[in-house]
């Protein structure tokens, strides 16, 4: 039976259920508020030392301020002291060598540098780059530019010389091991190649050497051209890939992973899990498969060869990968420059990535430094992970 409640009671509990809502709306607006103040404060306090200092320094200092490093100097030191080292603030310069790497073209003639006793000296170069062409080495310092000293340059406007418009030509100076020889090197702007491909008596192998905006075409048409010529087997070899461009990765692992398939787990800061993508499954090979790894395969690659094991039952050769499993953001900032910060972590569906890295079903210790320029070394012979992938695929392929 419907009982009717009177008004006076109704009023009553609308006042009560109104004082109820108004105390909890204030209670959490006054803590919110009490948190916005006191982070105000605090950054009004940090603003008033800083330019106490500022006001200080200038009144009383007799040399000259260089405001650009200044910022600079800020900019950085904001950065250093976050709990988290893997953030990292980057020079409009930084910047730029950092998305044009990303983009899988370069500017220049095919070498990136880092900065060693003033001078540019080549961290890396660039494969069927002019450098490369010129005989230019990982570890050869760039003396002169033109016949002006690096030195005398400064690092930053050498590099930029070094990164003149295509056609530039530059008679460059450059020593190693105390000997110094020339060069005349002509600066283009190139496609950079991530993905190779051969074939050893029937097995198809594919090198990705980066994860980069280019990877997913380069490695779509190489896998396409030896899936055509009728292989018997597939080998993908990560080793030193370092790329940092999950989404490369990602994409690749979209068409050859069965459809509807999960194909990495994405975690905030604050513990929140969501699926990265799931898998079309356009391109699921339909031959035995078989990964090679080392400590140096990290991020991207390391998902990849995770979702290669989980998902094909793929094998993986070699030994222990980075651990590396942080999803980086950058933010571009006003001037050019910008930050990046690792803002979740990737896992594969079927197993954790960050501080484990990847574990081979099949180790294989080398007596060697498994660089690709040591591995180039040993040659096919010599390369004791990559004979046992070849023997791992055989092994699988099965008898006619």
């Amino acid at each position: 039976m419907n009982r009717k409640i009177p008004l006076g009671l109704t009023v009553a509990l609308m006042a009560i259920a109104a004082a109820i809502t108004f105390i909890i709306s204030t209670s959490y607006t006054m803590n919110l508020f009490n948190g916005l103040v006191a982070d105000v404060q605090q950054r009004a306090e940090m603003y008033q030392k800083l330019e106490q200092i500022d006001a200080y320094v200038r009144a009383y200092y007799d040399g000259t301020i260089d405001e650009d490093r200044l910022i600079e100097a800020l900019a950085n030191g904001y950065i250093s002291i976050i709990e988290d080292a893997d953030a990292e603030y980057m020079t409009a310069q930084e910047y730029a060598l950092f998305r044009e790497h990303q983009s899988g073209t370069h500017l220049g003639i095919g070498v990136y540098t880092v900065q060693d006793g003033g001078y540019p000296t080549v961290s890396e170069v660039i494969a069927n780059s002019p450098a490369s062409m010129a005989g230019v080495t990982v570890g050869e310092s760039i003396i002169e530019i033109n016949g002006q000293s690096a030195l005398d340059l400064g690092y930053d406007q050498a590099v930029e010389l070094l990164r003149s418009p295509a056609g530039t030509q530059l008679e460059l100076t450059l020593r190693s091991g105390g000997v110094d020889r020339s060069a005349l090197i002509t600066t283009v702007q190139m496609t950079v190649g991530t993905v190779s491909m051969r074939i050893f008596d029937g097995i198809g192998y594919i090198k990705v050497t980066d994860f980069n905006e280019k990877t997913y075409q380069q490695f779509t048409a190489a896998y396409s051209s030896l899936m055509s010529q009728g292989i018997g087997g597939l080998i993908i070899d990560l080793r030193n890939n370092g790329g940092e461009l999950f989404d490369a990765a990602v994409n690749i692992l979209n068409s050859m992973l069965p459809s509807g398939e999960e194909i990495a787990v994405n975690i905030g800061r604050d513990g929140t899990e969501s699926v990265y993508d799931t898998a079309t499954g356009s391109r699921v090979p339909e031959v035995p498969i078989c990964v090679l790894v080392n400590s140096r395969t990290k991020g991207p690659a390391e998902l990849f060869a995770a979702a290669l094991a989980d998902h094909l039952a793929a094998p993986i050769v070699g030994t222990t990968t980075a651990g590396d499993g942080d999803f980086f953001e950058s933010y571009p900032l006003y001037d050019g420059t910008a930050i990046r910060l690792p803002i979740s972590t990737l896992k594969s569906t079927g197993r954790e990535i960050e501080g484990v890295g990847v574990k081979p079903d099949y180790e294989v210790p080398v007596p060697y430094d498994d660089t690709d320029e040591e591995l180039a070394a040993q040659g096919d012979d010599g390369d004791l992970a990559l004979r046992r992938a070849i023997e791992t695929v055989t092994s699988q392929i099965p008898a006619v």
